[in-house]
């Protein structure tokens, strides 16, 4: 399965929830973060709930500190 983080391709060997997936890149606090599949954003209460699809086009947006 191929999904695209940021406009970078990922194989995935399985669906996997948008918690997993950040868990696999290393993203462990989810202050500060914002997380759009399709376009679309998707509440923090439901990346346990929501599972990636083959295509899938996911953005991440970490907020950060500074002026």
């Amino acid at each position: 399965m191929t999904v695209f983080i940021n406009k970078k391709e990922t194989a995935l060997t399985a669906s996997i929830s948008i918690t997993t997936m950040l868990t696999q890149d290393g993203i462990t606090a989810s202050r500060g973060i914002a997380v759009a599949v399709n376009d679309l954003v998707v509440s923090k209460n439901n990346w346990a709930s929501h599972m990636l699809k083959d295509g899938d086009k996911i953005t991440i947006i970490t907020a950060t500190a500074g002026g």
